[in-house]
């Protein structure tokens, strides 16, 4: 688990969910660097002064061309390397809700088995030897952020329980408050279904064991769609040395 909790959310811009994805533990008992990945929310950074000190080479942002209008960020201008790269899950949505006990489960595992070419492409960008410091983001930071960093983590090595704890902080901070100061149209959830804000970690964990049921593991199931596995080293080296 984490040793400096305190460090993990960083308050910068007008982000609620933005966080760090250091010291967590690798198989081989090394543990990822602060500073090296991050996921959030979307947000507008007007002023770069506190995000410089991230030192962002790259962006992904997951959402589409209607959620960017809805709420530009302003990361184009501060970031060299800003990539519109768009998972959308609501084709998805209503066979995951569907007489599901945990829809976000469902939905999780859905784009598992119906985007493995983009999810391994979007991962991908991350394991390009200039890529790092990088941030991964889509409207809320959960759900499509939340696959992606789940699959980073998990094939880097990092245990089960972490990468489910680490999605389950989302709870934290996406409160009230948060959805109330998003625009409709910016996707961060149905405003009309309360069980897509949630953030358990039995969710996460339906798709991690989905990962080992149906490929034999995160590292296998990106291989499996396209990235190399000397890539995967490579991002595995980047994050936690």
């Amino acid at each position: 688990m984490t040793t400096s909790a305190p460090l993990r959310r960083l308050p910068i811009g007008n982000t609620y969910n933005l966080r760090d994805i250091g010291d967590y533990e690798v198989a081989d008992g090394v543990r990822t660097r602060w500073g090296r990945l991050f996921r959030s929310d979307a947000t507008r950074f007007t002023d770069g002064a506190d995000l410089a000190g991230l030192g962002l080479r790259t962006v992904i942002d997951l959402r589409d061309d209607a959620e960017v209008t809805a709420l530009p960020t302003g990361l184009d201008a501060l970031v060299p390397n800003v990539l519109r790269r768009p998972l959308d899950p609501r084709p998805l949505l209503s066979e995951a809700l569907e007489g599901s006990p945990d829809p976000l489960g469902a939905l999780y595992v859905a784009l598992l088995r119906e985007r493995g070419p983009r999810i391994a492409a979007i991962v991908g960008e991350l394991t390009r030897p200039d890529a790092l410091p990088a941030l991964v983001h889509c409207a809320a930071g959960k759900d499509r952020t939340g696959v992606v960093i789940a699959l980073v983590l998990s094939a880097i090595g990092v245990s089960d329980e972490d990468v489910a704890a680490d999605y389950a902080l989302t709870a934290d901070y996406l409160t009230a408050d948060f959805f109330a100061a998003i625009p409709a149209e910016s996707g961060a959830a149905d405003p009309a279904d309360e069980a897509l804000r949630g953030a358990r970690p039995e969710s996460i964990t339906a798709l991690l064991r989905v990962l080992d049921a149906e490929h034999g593991g995160a590292r296998a199931y990106l291989t499996g769609h396209g990235v190399p596995d000397e890539a995967i080293d490579h991002l595995r080296t980047a994050l936690t040395h």
